[in-house]
């Protein structure tokens, strides 16, 4: 038998081979996809003696990792162990062998250019030697279903990343406007020499932070539905998020507006483990989000808005990024507000989605406020000072009285700010 050179498409060959009877099926491939299931079925394998797979197990890409792939391979009856050192592509079938360049994937059999030899009988005994060496090699790297499930929630984490990877975003059009008279960076300035005084609100910071790594901490050993939400009367009731949120120091640096059947919904929900995964993929034993990549924290942004769960709709996944991550996120938990924030910076932008609008908001609140010696906390007080002085600025601007503005606020907080942005525009001779 002569060795035969074959370019892609390889589909239709290399099932032709596998289709016919005999007892062995032997593969050796590092990347494989669910592509593999429109060439191995249950028919076409069910005869075979020799079902054999070795490939890689390996997080770093989800071509290597694709769970519900190798689960259906085992439900064929495959052997299936991990070697992630393998590179070749090796396919033997009792009758022929094939030695490629084409991983079982649409790309490495169809859509890739490819090169494909199907070796000769000498050639072909010498592949099913090394193929066995390989085997015996890797014989401790079984892949189970008990390992499949184990990993599920760091694929499914990986899939979410992967698919996102691949849409095609539109670009993100940003830029700075001039309001009226008024120099913005000298009513940041202003509030910074204003008031240096943050003392209660560091010391708030402190116990915040403290809590926080004892909650990473907790979740890098597994994920407890504890330490989101217990109900009254349970002893750990003073030592989880949800009170922390609601009636602890979070809370103090930072209300959300939600109310305890809120939490509840959604901390309790069937799914939500798999949002604290997404967030938190350190609970799984994946690497922390790297948000200095800008293109990483978009994805973030867009991502954790993708869970349909109760209650869990856009203040809630912006609380739970800003006390994972206070160091990337704004602690202001309604778009619409980080919007008038940056309008009242000057932003200017196309974006419409929940997650483009949460990424640009924040970085360009971020961006305008780097030069602060502060917490993100503290900015986020800076943040509404700077809102309700550019209201104020706007309205009266307008023609509307003072007073009247004044009174158009019924809570203390926002007249407290409304008096504030006077005394801010009065001492810049914006307002006299």
């Amino acid at each position: 038998m002569n060795e035969i050179i074959l370019k892609n498409p390889i589909t239709n060959r290399i099932k032709e081979s596998i289709d016919l009877n005999g007892s062995k099926l032997n593969i050796a491939v590092p990347f494989l996809s669910s592509f593999a299931l429109t060439i191995l079925n249950s028919k076409n394998t069910m005869g075979k003696i020799d079902k054999r797979l070795v490939t890689r197990f390996d997080d770093s890409s989800i071509s290597s990792f694709d769970i519900p792939t190798l689960k259906t391979l085992l439900d064929f009856g495959f052997d299936i162990q991990y070697d992630n050192n393998i590179h070749l592509k090796l396919y033997i079938t009792d009758n022929e062998t094939f030695i490629t360049s084409s991983n079982f994937t649409k790309g490495g059999f169809e859509d890739n250019v490819e090169l494909t030899v199907k070796a000769d009988s000498e050639n072909a005994n010498e592949c099913i030697i090394i193929f066995n060496e390989i085997w015996e090699s890797c014989k401790k790297n079984k892949i189970t279903y008990d390992l499949l499930n184990n990993n599920l929630a760091k694929y499914e984490v990986l899939k979410k990343r992967d698919k996102f990877a691949k849409s095609k975003k539109k670009s993100i059009l940003i830029s700075q406007i001039t309001i009226g008279e008024i120099d913005i960076e000298q009513v940041i300035n202003e509030i910074f020499n204003q008031d240096r005084n943050y003392s209660s609100t560091k010391d708030l910071i402190y116990k915040a932070n403290k809590q926080r790594e004892r909650i990473k901490e907790k979740l890098k050993e597994g994920f407890d539905n504890e330490l989101f939400y217990v109900p009254e009367g349970h002893k750990k009731r003073r030592d989880n998020l949800f009170y922390n949120f609601v009636y602890g120091v979070e809370s103090s640096l930072a209300g959300t507006g939600l109310r305890e059947k809120q939490f509840k919904t959604a901390f309790t929900h069937s799914e939500f483990q798999k949002v604290i995964t997404y967030m938190f993929p350190e609970m799984i034993g994946l690497n922390p989000w790297n948000f200095e990549d800008k293109n990483i924290l978009l994805e973030f942004c867009n991502e954790i808005f993708k869970f349909k769960i109760p209650q869990y709709t856009e203040a809630l996944p912006i609380r739970l990024a800003s006390y994972f991550y206070p160091n990337y996120f704004i602690q202001i938990f309604k778009l619409d507000h980080l919007k008038e924030v940056c309008d009242a910076l000057g932003l200017e932008t196309n974006v419409k989605s929940n997650g483009d609008r949460l990424f640009v908001y924040n970085s360009f609140i971020n961006e305008k406020m780097k030069a602060l010696p502060f917490d993100n906390y503290i900015k986020s007080n800076i943040s509404y000072k700077i809102l309700y002085a550019m209201e104020l600025y706007v309205r009266l601007n307008k023609g509307e009285n003072y007073d009247n503005i004044l009174a158009s606020h019924k809570q203390i907080w926002k007249k407290k700010l409304i008096k504030n942005g006077k005394t801010l525009l009065t001492k810049l001779n914006v307002i006299k």
